[in-house]
């Protein structure tokens, strides 16, 4: 196979497996005991762990003489650990393996993200192509998975999970050998991340991103548990988070032309803005119609703010630091934001009362907006000064 090929299969198991885990998993668990606020201390401390050890894991990944060895271990855990869900096990194993199963996912990601990048400067593939076969298998999954679940109940959750993630590691195992990577190329490091730190543009825009991301944390780990109190069905369900992916990829497909008209971090404060609307108004419980209209606000709370990230760090960042900045915004902005705010929400979360837990997403918002406005007003868009004179001196 192709690596546009391969990949796109990668992408296709790895999206189908989280269509179903990021809706449907906290519903699993809640029907095995866990009420909300241990659902949250899983998904907070799965995330804590990546925030602990994945910049550690990844540099490791990348030290391997074969790019692909390390990917397909992830790969072969995270298939493991959703097949030991099946058996009949203690509340402390499911828990511990659940915690294990979010982790070897977060690691997953970057790591593919990084052979598609590989790839795509190589001429082996047009990375926003091959992406876009893993959202159109999150659509697959959120409506075929909701459909199944439906059908045969919440234990076809965790079959669906093993079968996808069976089908990932297959996939990794027809990957071609990576490109070489180019001579001279700096590997990053704590050095470098250091000096990101020294630029309050960069530190702006991490807490700014960080807080709209981690404003979703409710969503992603309780949105099953609220809507089903309201009687909607898994397959309802599916279809309310499938709008949010369409214009998510609406959007993402139409971002070259935004990025020329709005800065990035105007985009990033249009984001922030989405999250000080859509939370608390999600926590009302509103009638349908307007739950499916509040579900197209995702174009601005995830894709804006990601769009606004990305160009913010391809036009601020000098290509030596990019990648480490990258890092840090996976694992110190969105990750932390994201398992410390799931924690939280889960100490107060109810499902036939939420309105609380998603106020506190939308003050996030209003943060974040707030550190927004003050990088648009610092940032003239150009290189960072600290970081550039950083750059210069090698």
């Amino acid at each position: 196979m192709t690596s546009a090929q391969s990949f796109g299969a990668i992408y296709a198991a790895l999206f189908l497996f989280l269509g179903v885990q990021l809706p449907f998993l906290p519903g699993w668990l809640d029907a095995r005991g866990f009420d909300a606020a241990a659902i949250g201390l899983l998904s907070g401390g799965a995330l804590v762990l990546r925030l602990l050890l994945a910049p550690a894991l990844a540099y490791r990944a990348e030290s391997a003489r074969d790019p692909r060895t390390p990917l397909r271990l992830v790969a072969l855990g995270l298939f493991l650990s959703a097949i030991l869900l099946l058996f009949d096990v203690p509340p402390s194993v499911i828990a511990m393996d659940a915690i294990l199963l979010l982790f070897l996912f977060g690691l997953a990601m970057p790591l593919i993200d990084a052979g598609v990048l590989r790839a795509d400067r190589a001429g082996k593939l047009v990375y926003g192509r091959t992406r876009g076969i893993g959202s159109a298998a999150f659509i697959v999954a959120n409506l075929a998975g909701g459909a199944v679940i439906t059908a045969g109940g919440d234990g076809a959750v965790i079959v669906w999970l093993a079968s996808t993630g069976l089908l990932l590691f297959l996939s990794t195992l027809m990957l071609p050998p990576a490109p070489q990577p180019a001579e001279g190329r700096e590997r990053p490091n704590l050095k470098e991340a250091g000096r990101l730190f020294r630029s309050r543009s960069f530190l702006l825009m991490l807490f700014a991103s960080g807080l709209c991301q981690g404003s979703h944390a409710v969503y992603y780990t309780f949105s099953e548990l609220h809507w089903s109190a309201l009687g909607y069905s898994s397959l309802l369900i599916g279809v309310l988070w499938t709008v949010g992916v369409l214009v998510e990829i609406v959007v993402l497909v139409r971002g070259r032309a935004l990025l020329t008209r709005i800065d990035p971090a105007m985009l990033i404060a249009l984001g922030c803005l989405g999250a000080v609307l859509r939370w608390p108004l999600t926590g009302l419980s509103p009638p349908l119609p307007v739950l499916f209209l509040l579900q197209v606000g995702h174009a601005l709370t995830f894709t804006a703010t990601y769009l606004g990230t990305i160009e913010f760090v391809g036009r601020a960042v000098p290509e030596t630091y990019q990648s480490t900045a990258m890092t840090v915004i996976s694992t110190l902005g969105i990750g932390a934001m994201t398992g410390g705010a799931a924690m939280l929400a889960g100490q107060i979360f109810e499902p036939e009362a939420p309105f609380l837990a998603y106020l506190g997403m939308g003050g996030m918002g209003v943060v974040g907006l707030g550190l927004a406005l003050a990088l648009r007003a610092r940032w003239d868009g150009s290189t960072a000064p600290r970081l550039a004179a950083q750059a210069a001196k090698g």
